[in-house]
Order: structure tokens, then C-alpha cells, then sequence
């Protein structure tokens, strides 16, 4: 089971450069018209008059490429297409150049870029130091992206200044262990997004706080935060929002032990994503959906959905990443009764284990240990038991009695009652 963190399971938000689909929409039209150019003239290779039209609908989510591409060619500012906002100040054209930089993969050329403006004094330290934070989070350092980013915002002062900055913070706590400090920093963010009345920035946190919180296993809070926002998502005119928060439902119909709900509410995610063209976004959506399908006692569907979820990760698919989707293959494959097949991916899957979180980290020992008792391996899978024992009660408790269970009755099996009680004891006390 691989539901708990939602940091390492939802990819980083597909709309962190523009306020919403719809808006960048009306704004593209608005500017195509103003220049008395048709959808067609407009056009230009890898841009057709379709896909503009599908654009100025609110029905796709362009990259920041296409945007400066479509700004430039409309004579306006792409930061005025992506957000509605003109600055007075123009910020330097090379830090632009790092955020494509950055977008594009090409992490030493957006870190050079960054790095030439950290001296006190200058006017874009704060987005340097946004930049640099973005950097380190994409390359799981997440003590120093906490630092990097925890600057920016304390420069800026207000979390609606870069969403996307404020979003990366949240979840470097949640991966280096200050869950508490996530769930802060989003209550923070959401409360400031409802003052300034900026619904966008609003649902995101909200579906942000609203994850956070299920991770916390805080599920009455967390239906009160996605209960707040359904109504924004329903207005707001962005696809992805929208499946944000569906997303959010099944997760928390997941850890509720509810696998009709969840699949029902993952499937309609899915409905959605599959039309943003973003291949990572649907791939993780398959891997929530095979969760599903296997509490529903479906697994042959839940190898399906994981090999489709795989192909469209491709060459993209991280170490973090690998490691969910074996999990959940190792569980669908130990439901089937191949166990064989499942202890060879269970193998591979304990090589991964270190790059997620550490209350996901003991779930998936219960479920590695169940597969290498099935096979005969009483030893690996006691130690299995005891390591998931421990990250349980200190980073998941709810879930530590299900190891302790299964250790018990090994070690009741080998004749050591007391040792069994007092494993049982300690994890019932603890939930």
C-alpha cells in the first residue's frame, strides 16, 4: 500500500505558470482579435489553428514555451498571456531564460542563471533563491530546498507571490519528515488566498492542505477542506483543478478503506487528465487507479492499468516512482497467487525503497514481508515486519497494528509468546 504521501505520489502542479486555463483563454482571443490575426494566421509549426482553438476554449494547458512563442508573435508579454499580470518591472531576461531553463530539464543552465543573482541588494535575490530551492527539490535535497525556499518566501512575505515556490516548500516538509510544517504553511497560503479573494491560488492550496492532511490521517479536517472548494473547482474552468480535487477524494476514500468510492472518484481524474497531454500526470493517475482496483479485489485490472501507467512514463519514470508501481505490482501479483513473480518484483522494489517517504516505506515492508512469508523466507520477512514495526509507530500509526500482527504471529509461532504480546501492546496503544 502506497497511499500515504501524497508529496511523493501527485507530480508537481501542471499550472504553476498561469493563473488557470480558461483565463489564459480569454486573454489569447482577446490579444489574437486586438491583432486582427485568424486562429490560422496565428498558427506556426507545432502550434496549429486547432490547438489555438482548443486553447482560447479553456481545454488546454500550454507550456511556457507555447506561451512566450504566442505572446511574442501577439506582441504582448508572456507573463501578462500566463497571468494577467504586467509588471512594472521587467525581471531580468536571464532569469527567464533559467525557468525554461529549469522547465526544460537543463538544471546546470537554470542554476547558473540563478546563482548570478544572490548578491544582497539585488532586486531578484528572491527569485534566485525561489529558483535555486526549485532546483534542489528536483533533486530530492530536500533539507536544502527547505532553506532556499523557506528565504524566498520570508523575503517576499506573502505566499501568493510564487504559489509555485510556497507549493514546493509544503511538500519538501512533508518528504523530510515536518509533516506539521506542511499543514501549516498550506493553512497559511490558503488562508491568505481567501483574503485576497484569488480563488485559484485558493483551490490550490486547498486541494494541497486538504492531501497533507489525509497524510496526517486527519480525514474529517481533510473533507472539510475539499468540501470548502468543490464549488471553486466547479467555477474555476480548469480542468486540471478539477481533477486535482477528485484526485484528493479518492485518496481519501483510499485510507477510509473504501475502494468503490476511490476508484470511482480516480476513474473521473482520469477521464480528465487524459485530455491535458500530460503523460506523467495520467501515468500517476493509472498507478491510483490500480490501487484501487486491487481493494476491489480486482488484480488482473490493476496490472493493466500499471503497465499502461509505465508506458506512459516511458524514460521519465524516476526511481521514486518505480519503486510505487512495483509495490502496487507486487501486491497484484501476490493477490493473483503468482508468488514467484511476486517476489522478484518485491526484490526489486526493496532496491527503491529509500527514495519515498518513511511512513510509505513501512506499508510497503507489511506488503514485501507478506509476499517472502508466501514464498518461505521466514527470515527476510520477520525482519521485513520489524522494520515496517518501527517507521509505523513513529511516522504511521494507525497502520503500525497490521505489522504488528503479522510479527506476532511469527513470533508466537516460534514460541515466543511474551515477545508476541508485548509487540501487540505496543502497537495498540499506539493507535
Amino acid at each position: 500500500m502506497t497511499t500515504g504521501n501524497y508529496t511523493a505520489r501527485v507530480p508537481r502542479s501542471l499550472t504553476t505558470h498561469i493563473d488557470s486555463p480558461r483565463e489564459v483563454g480569454n486573454r489569447l482571443k482577446s490579444a489574437r482579435l486586438r491583432a486582427g490575426l485568424s486562429q490560422r494566421r496565428l498558427s506556426f509549426p507545432g502550434c496549429t489553428a486547432a490547438y489555438i482553438s482548443r486553447l482560447e476554449a479553456g481545454a488546454r494547458v500550454p507550456s511556457l514555451q507555447m506561451i512566450n512563442q504566442l505572446a511574442l508573435r501577439l506582441e504582448v508579454s508572456g507573463q501578462w498571456l500566463a497571468t494577467g499580470v504586467d509588471s512594472g518591472t521587467a525581471e531580468p531576461s536571464d532569469l527567464i531564460e533559467a525557468e525554461v531553463a529549469l522547465r526544460l530539464g537543463e538544471v546546470e543552465e537554470a542554476e547558473r542563471h540563478y546563482r548570478a543573482h544572490l548578491q544582497p541588494g539585488d532586486p531578484a535575490r528572491a527569485t534566485a533563491l525561489a529558483g535555486l530551492g526549485q532546483v534542489a527539490f528536483r533533486s530530492e535535497r530536500w533539507g536544502e530546498a527547505i532553506e532556499l525556499l523557506e528565504q524566498a518566501l520570508d523575503m517576499r512575505g506573502s505566499t501568493l507571490a510564487d504559489p509555485g515556490a510556497v507549493d514546493s516548500l509544503g511538500r519538501a516538509y512533508a518528504l523530510n519528515g515536518a509533516r506539521e510544517s506542511s499543514i501549516a504553511l498550506f493553512r497559511r497560503a490558503t488562508a491568505e488566498a481567501a483574503q485576497a479573494d484569488a480563488s485559484v491560488e485558493r483551490l490550490r492550496f486547498s486541494v494541497l492542505l486538504a492531501n497533507a492532511l489525509i497524510d496526517a490521517n486527519e480525514f474529517g479536517q481533510a473533507e472539510e477542506a475539499l468540501a470548502d472548494v468543490i464549488a471553486i473547482a466547479d467555477s474555476a474552468g480548469d480542468p486540471l483543478m478539477t481533477a486535482r480535487v477528485l484526485w484528493s477524494q479518492s485518496r481519501l476514500h483510499s485510507m477510509r478503506h473504501e475502494p468503490q468510492l476511490a476508484g470511482r472518484y480516480a476513474r473521473r481524474a482520469l477521464e480528465i487528465l487524459e485530455r491535458t497531454e500530460n503523460d506523467a500526470y495520467v501515468g500517476m493517475a493509472y498507478h491510483l487507479l490500480a490501487f484501487a482496483e486491487i481493494e476491489s479485489g480486482n488484480p488482473d485490472e490493476a496490472l493493466r492499468l500499471l503497465q499502461r501507467g509505465r508506458e506512459l512514463f516511458g524514460r521519465d519514470l524516476g526511481q521514486r516512482d518505480d519503486a510505487r508501481f512495483s509495490l502496487e505490482e507486487t501486491r497484484a501479483l501476490f493477490a493473483l497467487g503468482r508468488h514467484a513473480e511476486a517476489a522478484r518484483t518485491a526484490a526489486h522494489a526493496l532496491t527503491l525503497l529509500d527514495a519515498v517517504g518513511p511512513g510509505d516505506r513501512g506499508r510497503a515492508y507489511v506488503t514485501l514481508g507478506d509476499v517472502f512469508a508466501a514464498a518461505g523466507d521466514r527470515g527476510r520477512a520477520k525482519s521485513l515486519y520489524e522494520q515496517a514495526l518501527a517507521l509505523l509507530l513513529e511516522h504511521a500509526r494507525p497502520y503500525a497494528l497490521d505489522a504488528a500482527r503479522r510479527l506476532a504471529d511469527m513470533l508466537e509461532s516460534d514460541g515466543d509468546t511474551s515477545g508476541a504480546l508485548r509487540v501487540l501492546k505496543s502497537a495498540t496503544v499506539a493507535a
